[in-house]
């Protein structure tokens, strides 16, 4: 059996979801506690008043391609309570579940618990995810990279159904769900034509790929982009149109684990089999501005892979830890102190329609 499968084959104890449940229920008090220090934007403009107004009439026409992530939305309309509570607090509560199912991820690798436990809190407090609470959860991201750590569970744990159940339901709120799918092959592939782990991934990817079909045909919507070299290009400029900013935002998502994730690819097979969705997350870039909203979308990747590179290196992860801690704290002053009025209530407003 090869060392990636043989990681594949340890069960998941029942026991052992405590701990990532008292994480989780950590990572949702900081998350809180922090957004409770720093300036909110109240007033949605932009891609923020494009969920706002899904959340009003879910399947009425929308901005493509928002109209099709109906779940949070859906799930806000649904609810008794006033819109920005009910975003406030879906987008919390999928924070604070992002910190439980990393630890478990990492911990499913043989992350040191206190090691584990610090990084998961540190994403919980990440800049994208709290840039998400500061917008009052008006849009996906929180949801986004719950899909993504819990299919990169179940991916790990060789658990087809389980990650049949994460794409679909993800298929609802962003249709980079359907990443964990080539994600999935490449990791259980133990050659590079495996039948059988072209199956499994298949079967758990076709109910999510029926139902993102559905969702594109039946759901109207307004606007668009022009999905040719010519539309890329001009995107990819207006991305570079800020060198920094967007180096910024890039770094901000992993902080110091883009340094150490990349030592775990030589003998961790799940971070190197893993460039294939960090691979997928950088072509969407292409049909994206904000480049590190996309990458935190390779999460599973990179706090697996950096959490093995710091294991056993006590003063590298203490290091690491405090680095990471430190610039998100330094992010959230920031956005105290003029960011969230500079880039959010008073930032520039897409050229695309707000329907």
């Amino acid at each position: 059996m090869s060392p990636a499968h043989a990681e594949l084959k340890r069960p998941l104890m029942r026991r052992g979801w405590v701990e990532p449940m008292l994480v989780g229920l950590a990572g949702l008090v900081l998350i809180v506690l922090l957004d409770a220090f720093v300036l909110d934007a109240r007033q949605p403009r932009g891609d923020e008043l494009i969920y706002e107004l899904m959340a009003s009439d879910p399947f009425a026409a929308h901005t493509f391609p928002f109209a099709y992530r109906v779940g949070p939305p859906t799930l806000v309309h649904l609810l008794p309570f006033a819109h920005e509570r009910s975003f406030s607090a879906l987008a919390w509560l999928c924070t604070g579940a992002s910190a439980g199912v990393a630890y478990a991820l990492m911990r499913r690798f043989d992350a040191e618990r206190w090691l584990a436990a610090g990084l998961s809190l540190c994403l919980a407090t990440c800049p994208p995810l709290l840039a998400a609470s500061l917008r009052q959860g008006r849009g996906v991201d929180a949801e986004s990279v719950l899909v993504m750590l819990a299919g990169g569970l179940a991916i790990a744990a060789r658990r087809p159904l389980a990650l049949g159940v994460t794409v679909f339901l993800g298929a609802l709120v962003r249709e980079s769900a359907l990443f964990l799918v080539p994600f999935a092959y490449a990791v259980w592939a133990e050659r590079p034509l495996d039948r059988r782990a072209a199956r499994d991934a298949g079967l758990a990817a076709a109910p999510a790929v029926a139902l993102y079909t559905v969702l594109r045909m039946a759901l109207p919507t307004v606007g668009g982009y022009d999905s040719g070299l010519g539309g890329r290009l001009e995107l990819l400029r207006d991305a570079l149109s800020g060198p920094l900013g967007q180096a910024r935002r890039l770094a901000s998502s992993f902080g110091p684990l883009w340094l150490a994730a990349p030592f775990a690819l030589r003998d961790l097979p799940f971070a190197r089999r893993g460039l294939v969705l960090v691979g997928l997350c950088l072509a969407a870039m292409l049909y994206a501005l904000d480049w590190g909203r996309i990458i935190l979308l390779a999460a599973p990747v990179f706090y697996v892979a950096g959490a093995h590179a710091l294991r056993g290196r006590r003063t590298l992860a203490i290091a690491a830890l405090a680095a990471f801690a430190a610039m998100n704290v330094g992010y959230a002053v920031y956005m105290d102190r003029g960011g969230v009025d500079k880039g959010i209530i008073h930032g520039p407003l897409p050229s695309y329609p707000v329907r």
